[in-house]
C-alpha cells in the first residue's frame, strides 16, 4: 500500500523536494477536455519535470467532457500528446464528472469511457477510470468498463464500494509540507510501478528520445548534477558553451547530457544547439569588418580587418557579443558577420 497525492494547476507551484518525504507517488493533471493547448494544465510540465527530478513516481489523469465519440477521441489525442514524453510508473486515469456528462443516458456515458480506455490500451498504456462512488454505482456500473482499473473517490473513513478498485482518494483535505492549502490524499493498492514495468506498459522500456548527439557543441545556462538522474548537489552555471562527450538515455535519466569530459550531467531544456558555423571561446578567426571598442557599439573603431586571431569572450546577449585581441589595432568587440571561421 503506498500513500500519494493528486494535483493540478490549483495547487499552485508545488515545493517537490519537501512533499516528497511525505508520498509515495503523485497522480498529475495533465489537462481537460478536447485537444487544444489552451486546455493543458498549466503546472502540468513543471510538475512532471519536479517529479522526475526528486525521484517521485508518477502517474496522469485528463478530466473528461467529453458527450460523444468524437470529443473522446480528441480527449485521447490530448492525453497521447502531453504524454508522450513522460516517465509514468503509474497508470493513465480519465476522471469522469462533469456536469456536462451528468445529463447523458448511461449507456453513452458508458461507451465514451470504454472508448478512451480502450484507445489508451491500444498506445501501450496503462489505463483506468476515476469517479465518485455515486457514478461508479449508478452511472458506470457496467461490465464493459469492469476490465479497466477504478480509482474510488469517497471522503470516508473507509471505502465501501463493493466492486474491486485500486486506488482510493480518501479526502480532499490534506495537508503536507512543500503545498499550501489543501490537497487530495490518496491510496494505491497496487504496487502499480512493478505491474506497469512487467507488463511492458507506459512505453518505459524505451530509450528517451534526444535531440542531442555525442560532439555537438551547445550553448550551457542551468544547473550540473553529477550523474544523470539528477541526484547529487546542483552546480549552476549561466551561458557557456560546451561538447557533449556522453549521453545516457535510460528510462530515469533525467539529465542525460555529460558536458565536457566530466564537467556534469544537464537537462535538455538547458541546453541549445550552436550550429557548426558558430563562434566559440578558443575559436581562430580573421576579422571581415571593423567592431568596436565596447560591446555595446560604443567607443572607437577597431579595425584589424584582415587580421588572424582568437575569440577571448562570447556575450550573446551584447550588441557586439565577440571580444578579439589583444593587440594595438584589433582589440575590441565584433558581431558575427564581422568574422570567420578559420
Amino acid at each position: 500500500m503506498a500513500k500519494g497525492i493528486d494535483v493540478s494547476s490549483y495547487q499552485g507551484n508545488i515545493n517537490w523536494e519537501k512533499a516528497k518525504q511525505n508520498i509515495d507517488f503523485a497522480i498529475i493533471r495533465c489537462g481537460y477536455g478536447n485537444n487544444r493547448t489552451t486546455q493543458d494544465d498549466s503546472k502540468f510540465e513543471r510538475n512532471t519535470e519536479k517529479c522526475e527530478q526528486q525521484n517521485i513516481p508518477y502517474g496522469v489523469y485528463l478530466y473528461s467532457y467529453a458527450t460523444n465519440i468524437e470529443e473522446a477521441q480528441s480527449e485521447v489525442e490530448h492525453t497521447l500528446r502531453l504524454i508522450q514524453n513522460k516517465k509514468l510508473e503509474y497508470p493513465v486515469f480519465l476522471d469522469v464528472e462533469s456536469d456536462v456528462q451528468a445529463s447523458l443516458p448511461n449507456e453513452t456515458l458508458v461507451n465514451i469511457v470504454e472508448y478512451y480506455c480502450t484507445k489508451m490500451e491500444e498506445a501501450g498504456y496503462y489505463v483506468g477510470i476515476y469517479a465518485n462512488l455515486d457514478w461508479f454505482v449508478n452511472r458506470l456500473d457496467s461490465p464493459k468498463l469492469d476490465k479497466f482499473d477504478h480509482w474510488l473517490a469517497q471522503w470516508n473513513n473507509k471505502p465501501t464500494y463493493q466492486k474491486p478498485f485500486g486506488m482510493w482518494q480518501y479526502t480532499s483535505k490534506l495537508t503536507i509540507p512543500g503545498i499550501e492549502g489543501f490537497v487530495d490524499g490518496d491510496i494505491a493498492y497496487k504496487d502499480y510501478p512493478t505491474i506497469i514495468k512487467e507488463r511492458n506498459l507506459n512505453h518505459l522500456d524505451k530509450p528517451t528520445p534526444l535531440k542531442f548527439k555525442i560532439g555537438d557543441s551547445v550553448q550551457f545556462t542551468g544547473t550540473l548534477y553529477q550523474d544523470s538522474y539528477g541526484n547529487g548537489p546542483g552546480q549552476s552555471r549561466k551561458n557557456f558553451n560546451a561538447t557533449i562527450t556522453q549521453i545516457n538515455n535510460k528510462p530515469g535519466a533525467t539529465k542525460p547530457y555529460n558536458l565536457n569530459n566530466g564537467l556534469g550531467w544537464v537537462s535538455e531544456n538547458d541546453l541549445t544547439k550552436i550550429n557548426n558555423n558558430e563562434l566559440t571561446v578558443g575559436d581562430r578567426i580573421q576579422i571581415l569588418l571593423p567592431g568596436r571598442a565596447s560591446k555595446d557599439g560604443s567607443g572607437k573603431i577597431a579595425w584589424g580587418i584582415g587580421y588572424k586571431r582568437t575569440i577571448l569572450s562570447i556575450d550573446p546577449n551584447a550588441s557586439f557579443p565577440y571580444q578579439i585581441g589583444k593587440d594595438t589595432g584589433t582589440t575590441g568587440f565584433y558581431k558575427r558577420n564581422a568574422l570567420k571561421k578559420l
